[in-house]
């Protein structure tokens, strides 16, 4: 193996792919057409993806480590600096460093994306628009200024754009009008010019632009009451005009420490909640749709698949269905997993926990990609529960050598690692992320979907990449994210099926689109074949995203599932499509 593997050459290529992720394709054929030399059982691949390579991959990336922490500090002491929220942006507005007043106003950290911010919807294709202008320099200007209103409202953000050269590429600074009211500021203001709290809600969007009658909409008085306050806080403060008193709102801004008031737990985001488990551990759980309708519990998969476009979700509330995003432990807000316990036995317990604290007496389950093992588990453990289980774009152990030839080669390289060699799992799921960091996730799916027409003609439509880039982004980029948990789970995926995993009481449907180089058709086929009670629903011409696209018609299989005619037995298998 020494002789055939050129492991030295692989870290080159994952090195050059860390900086420029339209070369990660070079890394993968390079690697692939090692494996290929090397053969495909399972002995040669343990060693050719072994603790050799996990070690070289592992020095390369505390080098990049190293070059990422040197432009994040550059990032974060340029945005200390600065007043108003701003942050630094890639190319496709993903957020590479955010100061505390990004955080506090627009929600914005790295990781997240511009289109967090709470702009009007017509605003924010225009702010994608002409950051991508300034960070590719396609226009020859290096920086702007744009006009944007805030979501239901006549409130103008003014945003600069500045195109900021150095380090491993071309980011955009975003310093945005805005300043940050800090929670120490009302006690002070209480404190030294006995403000109530109403004077100082008038002081406080007053000096974020507020007009008398703005103030007045915004906090559901009259504008007589609103220019009163207003008047007290003049007198209070000894201030004359009100530009003088934006300018003590101002400077109050500067030197009142934020750090003097004590941080708040973040307000929960529309529709998330938060459920505890038996051991304490809370689980965090997001709703869609008619609160009392037909419960379909929607699982994560492990590439952040839970996110549909936003009509579709517009649509769960027209069909009455309550469909229910449960994250597992160690993913997003959901506290980590108790030390030892098994991943998979654990999201089954906190399943059935779930249903049993909500009453939910039987629901269907849709399982993205690897997450059906999971649902088949639950199935076993709470065979009256689960109405029916809708895998989409499911992926499978490889059983055979045809299985594994046919992925693409990206989907082969994270599979041989995962099956044969997880130590190198958390250093692969860095190494991906750091590029990510660099270059924003729309980006760099773009370059990894090319080979795949169907994904990347999907990917062009604005609400499936918005809607993917949300789900991935919760996922992999939030502060909690742990590559020792997302390895466990994708090494586990990967094991071998126990032989009666399969054979379940609830209809198990397959929803696949025949393009998907992560989850062959083919291979979804033999899997149908081992277990005869399932049926297969296909589109030839789609892909990875083949519910994002085809939502509709996904939607009515699960509708049709949640209340099948009683007394009737489970429809036989569809045709494919």
């Amino acid at each position: 193996m020494a002789g055939k593997v050129r492991s030295w050459e692989l870290v080159e290529h994952l090195f050059d792919a860390s900086v420029s992720p339209e070369r990660l394709d070079e890394l993968i054929a390079a690697w692939d057409a090692q494996a290929a030399q090397a053969g495909l059982d399972s002995q040669p691949l343990s060693e050719f993806a072994g603790p050799g390579f996990a070690r070289q991959i592992a020095g390369v990336l505390q080098v990049l480590e190293q070059l990422q922490a040197a432009e994040l500090r550059r990032a974060n002491d340029l945005l200390s600096s600065m007043l108003g929220a701003a942050m630094v942006l890639t190319q496709d507005g993903s957020v590479v460093a955010a100061n505390e007043a990004a955080g506090r106003l627009f929600g914005l950290r790295p990781g997240g994306s511009i289109r967090q911010m709470p702009l009007a919807p017509a605003d924010l294709p225009v702010l994608a628009a002409r950051l991508a202008e300034i960070a590719t320099g396609s226009n020859g200007e290096r920086d702007g200024i744009l006009r944007l209103r805030t979501a239901g409202s006549d409130h103008a953000v003014l945003v600069h754009l500045k195109a900021m050269e150095g380090g491993s590429c071309r980011h955009v600074l975003a310093v945005t009008s805005e300043l940050a009211w800090s929670e120490a500021i009302p006690r002070f203001l209480a404190r030294v010019f006995q403000l109530t709290p109403a004077e100082t809600e008038v002081m406080r969007l007053l000096a974020t632009g507020g007009t008398v009658a703005g103030i007045a909409a915004a906090t559901g008085r009259s504008p007589g009451t609103v220019r009163s306050q207003l008047h007290a806080v003049l007198q209070k403060t000894g201030t004359g005009t009100q530009a003088e008193l934006v300018r003590l709102a101002v400077l109050l801004m500067q030197s009142v420490p934020a750090a003097a008031a004590p941080k708040a737990l973040p307000a929960p985001a529309p529709h998330q909640r938060f459920l505890r488990m038996p051991d304490g551990r809370r689980v965090e759980l997001l709703g869609f749709g008619d609160p009392a309708g037909r419960p379909v519990i929607w699982m994560q998969s492990p590439y952040g698949l839970w996110r549909l476009p936003r009509a579709a979700q517009a649509e769960f509330s027209r069909r009455r269905l309550r469909v229910l995003v449960p994250f597992r432990a160690g993913w997003c807000n959901s506290d980590p997993p108790p030390q030892g316990r098994n991943p998979f036995e654990l999201a089954v317990a906190d399943l059935r926990c779930l249903m049993d604290q909500l009453r939910i007496g039987s629901a269907v389950v849709v399982a993205p990609a690897d997450d059906i093992r999971i649902a088949l588990m639950l199935a076993q453990t709470e065979p009256g529960r689960l109405r029916a289980i809708f895998g989409i774009g499911c992926g499978f152990p490889i059983r055979t050598d045809a299985q594994y030839r046919r992925l693409i080669p990206v989907a082969r390289f994270v599979r041989a690692c995962a099956r044969y060699s997880p130590r190198v799992l958390p250093f692969m799921i860095r190494g991906v992320c750091a590029s990510i960091s660099r270059h924003g996730l729309e980006n760099y799916m773009r370059g990894t979907l090319a080979r795949v027409p169907a994904d990347a003609r999907a990917f062009a439509d604005p609400e499936i990449a918005s809607a993917f880039c949300e789900g991935a982004g919760r996922m992999f980029f939030g502060e909690t994210f742990s590559e020792t948990v997302a390895a466990a789970e994708f090494a586990l995926f990967h094991e071998d099926w126990p032989e009666d995993l399969g054979r379940v009481s609830c209809p198990v449907t397959l929803i696949h689109g025949e393009q998907d180089g992560n989850a062959p058709f083919e291979t979804a086929l033999e899997y149908c074949a081992l277990y005869p009670g399932w049926r297969y629903v296909a589109w030839p011409d789609e892909g990875e995203f083949v519910a994002h696209v085809r939502w509709r018609e996904v939607l009515d299989l699960i509708e049709a599932a949640c209340a099948p005619p009683p007394g009737l037995p489970p429809r036989p298998g569809l045709p494919r499509m």
